[in-house]
């Protein structure tokens, strides 16, 4: 056997040793309660680029979707029904454009390459919505994620719900505006609106509010993120950058979630 076969057989022995390490850790993990919905702030990708001297103002970005792929695998190994991304903020669009362009450019193939894995069969328990203002997007994109969400939406299994071109500002905006357009059409009076009539008309209506919300990159704000949603969320913030997110920083969050169930409850109690 010729060094390459053999570090070919190392890997493999070692990928399952860490496979089956992964399957233990999980089934502890599960014995306590499992967040029926996580959101993640992923923040850190510049960041990371920086700190590892990457060139290309996409190079963080796409250590961040390697991150992405990871923490999607843990989270169905684990059994988590609905997890949300923080892709792209509404504001975010104030950036230079060329490094907008970059990563909408980015996304862009990332989506096109799921489309072919979902077409083929490769993608058979994620479905994939997109949720923001999607009109903020060039056209290719836009008919992308659309196409994206046309082929996974027969599939069961884990809902990944990915923010762009999305505020909680602008999304309570629309919501309201959205909830008046019905009224009038219902014929009722669109001066009378219940929160339950906004929320059925925000773009993560879909999908339950979270329960645990997981922010990289050291920093204890929302972001504009989820604010409506998150009112009764645990916040999990972790120094490690968006690329850095690894399996045991998922780990420790839901432990910290488990502990925090008590006062998670009665908080709710009192609301």
């Amino acid at each position: 056997m010729n060094p390459r076969e053999e570090l070919g057989e190392f890997s493999k022995l070692f990928n399952g040793f860490m496979t089956l390490m992964r399957k233990f850790i999980f089934k502890v993990l599960c014995v306590g309660p499992i967040p029926n919905h996580i959101s993640f702030i992923m923040d850190g990708n510049r960041r990371f680029a920086k700190k590892n001297n990457l060139q290309g103002l996409d190079a963080g970005h796409r250590a961040g979707f390697v991150s992405v792929t990871y923490v999607l695998q843990y989270c169905q190994e684990i059994g988590v029904p609905y997890v949300t991304l923080y892709a792209f903020g509404h504001d975010n669009f104030r950036r230079e454009t060329k490094e907008v362009k970059c990563v909408m450019d980015l996304m862009l193939e990332k989506i096109e390459i799921t489309i072919d894995q979902a077409i083929s069969g490769n993608v058979k328990n994620v479905k994939v919505v997109f949720a923001g203002d999607l009109n903020m997007l060039n056209e290719r994109l836009k008919a992308a994620a659309q196409r994206l969400m046309e082929v996974t939406e027969e599939n069961i299994g884990l809902i990944v719900v990915v923010c762009v071109a999305y505020s909680t500002s602008h999304e309570i905006v629309q919501a309201i505006r959205e909830s008046c357009i019905r009224k009038c059409e219902d014929g009722d009076s669109p001066q009378v609106l219940e929160v339950s009539d906004v929320e059925e008309c925000m773009y993560t209506s879909i999908v339950p509010d979270p329960a645990l919300v997981i922010r990289t990159g050291g920093r204890d704000r929302l972001s504009n993120f989820m604010t409506w949603q998150t009112s009764r969320s645990l916040l999990y913030t972790t120094a490690a950058l968006w690329p850095e997110l690894g399996l045991w920083h998922l780990v420790w969050a839901i432990l910290k979630f488990q502990r925090m169930q008590d006062c998670l409850q009665k908080k709710r109690k009192l609301e």
